[in-house]
């Protein structure tokens, strides 16, 4: 394929055009040229030799220096983008410049933009070898660590497969050449993990999918206070196997045991989901932080968690949203290269500020310093959907699946740009697969009864919504049953429900906008704009959905959700 992505941007190097969104942007055949200059190197140094060389050909007459400057502020401009502040091509002093964003999309063999191929590496769950099983927390993060060092070698040329498909082979007996297969994956790291009080015995080895081959194994005996210094050893002895130049981190090494030690449980909590462990992550994290004030990490998952409370509708979202900010922000001050707080700030700015543009640049960032970050992909593509643009999210998706390929919600999420855009007979297509898999991962139920309730296949509708209400144990999961009885006919059973559920907050939270659905099912529209005026004033994170999701499309000829809309800044 011809045609390279970066950011919002395609360029066609067949054709010369750069679209933008899928809208076309015009640009003067040199300017172009610039860019497809740039886009054949990405991250690398353009001299501007090289670029007079291919816009000024030798025996041209030409004010090669002004030409040159000319050219690339008429693609900054393209870019929205600027020489004090660049996003995508960054001035280097005498020398040239650099395309600073990460490109995907291949050119077919012996073409003039040809990449080397991006070698894929997975982590496996590093084994826990201590008597005592308490200490699981600590190789379940040593194995998180060892892919975010790992994922910082060469974004541009390694990707590192997520933890949450990296982890499903915890305890596995399956062989490395099925894994490589099922992974997609050049190279797998292997390890073990003792801890005897605040002594650490490490050992690691690195094996090639293709035959098996050992590359190198190696064992380390350190003090617990030594971990950062093994994560980054193992990591250079990696990117030496593999021809990498290790990029510069963070001085991990500044981090006490004990903050990094609550760090790990932290997100040991964190990762087994629910309410209750988010609340139990926070503690955790906020130990970390006391024991060291500087840890951005911790900072970037405890606004993570925060954030989820809020969805949940475990903590009020003003509260939940204020904390979240504040956190994120802490994290960004500390670090403004860590990929994870950026996508922090970009879901805060998403979810509670409202603040589309900021959102998606803070998404963008993220992707752009971790192109491999899964989660980035998979929230930024939620935000495409909220914003109407489907192929675009369905793109992130495709690309948050690629490094994620076993998460169950990435590949739940797949359904979406197909329910937003109401072809919902597709979205039920990929959420039955997903089920297929997991039956008795309830979000997924969740999600197909609403996709089945608005194709009107009520009774599928139903039985989906009693598996989400019977599988998670979560009350306001009753809010979508409601919704599908009101839908089918059955007013009676639907109000009741109503009213358990109106009960039901008045002493807990239970966010308005799902509860507005109950009353757009019933056909009581007034009720349900002021369940959204309610949430609004609320600041839920769930109103996010009112410009795309259909279940709000009974509303949308209604001059008081026009000015809702408004009101959003949408």
């Amino acid at each position: 394929m011809s045609t390279l992505r970066f950011g919002a941007f395609e360029a066609d190097l067949d054709t010369g055009e750069l679209r933008k969104r899928g809208l076309k942007i015009r640009l003067p055949d040199q300017v172009f040229q610039v860019l497809a200059l740039l886009l054949e190197r990405p991250g690398e140094v353009v001299s501007r030799s090289d670029l007079q060389n291919r816009l000024w050909p030798r025996d041209t007459f030409v004010d090669f220096e002004h030409g040159l400057n000319k050219a690339v502020n008429r693609l900054r401009d393209a870019l929205s983008d600027s020489a004090g502040n660049p996003r995508f091509v960054e001035t280097v002093a005498k020398r040239g410049y650099r395309l600073i964003v990460p490109v995907t999309g291949r050119e077919p063999a012996g073409s003039k933009a040809a990449f080397t191929a991006r070698l894929r590496l997975a982590v496996l769950p590093f084994e826990n070898l201590s008597a005592d099983p308490e200490q699981e927390f600590f190789s379940d993060g040593l194995t998180e660590e060892m892919i975010s060092e790992l994922g910082r070698l060469n974004p541009r040329r390694l990707g590192v497969i997520a933890r949450t498909s990296a982890m499903l082979y915890k305890h596995s007996n399956k062989r490395i050449d099925e894994i490589g297969r099922e992974l997609d994956v050049d190279y797998i790291l292997e390890g073990s993990v003792r801890r005897v009080e605040m002594q650490l015995r490490i050992t690691a080895q690195l094996i090639q999918v293709r035959d098996q081959t050992h590359l190198w194994a190696e064992s380390y005996s350190r003090e617990l206070a030594d971990v950062f210094h093994v994560q980054h050893e193992v990591a250079r002895r990696v990117a030496s196997s593999l021809a990498f130049e290790l990029l510069p981190g963070p001085d991990a090494g500044a981090i006490p045991p004990d903050a990094h030690e609550a760090y790990l449980r932290g997100r040991f909590f964190w990762n087994k989901g629910g309410d209750g462990n988010a609340r139990t992550a926070i503690e955790c994290f906020q130990k970390a932080i006391e024991h060291y004030p500087e840890y951005g990490l911790a900072y970037s998952a405890m606004a993570d968690a925060y954030g989820t409370l809020a969805w949940f509708s475990a903590l009020p979202p003003r509260k939940a949203g204020e904390k979240a900010r504040a956190a994120a922000a802490r994290a960004l001050e500390l670090d403004d290269r860590l990929a994870e707080a950026h996508c922090s700030m970009a879901v805060v700015r998403f979810w509670f500020d409202w603040n589309w543009s900021e959102a998606e640049e803070e998404f963008q960032r993220s992707i752009t310093l971790k192109p491999d970050y899964a989660v980035a992909h998979n929230w930024y593509a939620a935000y495409l959907n909220v914003m109407g643009r489907f192929a675009e999210a369905a793109t992130e998706q495709k690309i948050g699946e690629e490094w994620d390929p076993l998460s169950l919600v990435i590949a739940m999420n797949r359904a979406d740009p197909y329910y937003f855009s109401r072809r919902y007979d597709l979205a039920i297509e990929n959420l039955r697969r997903v089920l297929n898999r997991e039956p008795n991962f309830y979000p997924a139920q969740y999600n197909l009864g609403r996709a089945c309730a608005l194709s009107g296949r009520h009774e599928e509708a139903m039985e989906a919504f009693r598996a989400a209400v019977r599988l998670s144990g979560v009350r306001q999961a009753n809010v979508g049953l409601a919704y599908g009885l009101a839908l089918a006919g059955k007013v009676r059973e639907a109000r009741l429900l109503q009213a358990e559920l109106e009960e039901y907050a008045r002493n807990e939270y239970v966010s308005p906008p799902p509860m507005a659905w109950i009353a757009i099912g019933l056909g009581d529209l007034e009720g349900a704009l002021e369940k959204l005026r309610q949430g609004y004033e609320e600041g839920s994170p769930q109103m996010i959905y009112l410009k795309s999701d259909p279940i709000y499309d009974p509303l949308r000829e209604r001059p008081e959700f026009a000015e809702l809309m408004r009101r959003m800044n949408f």
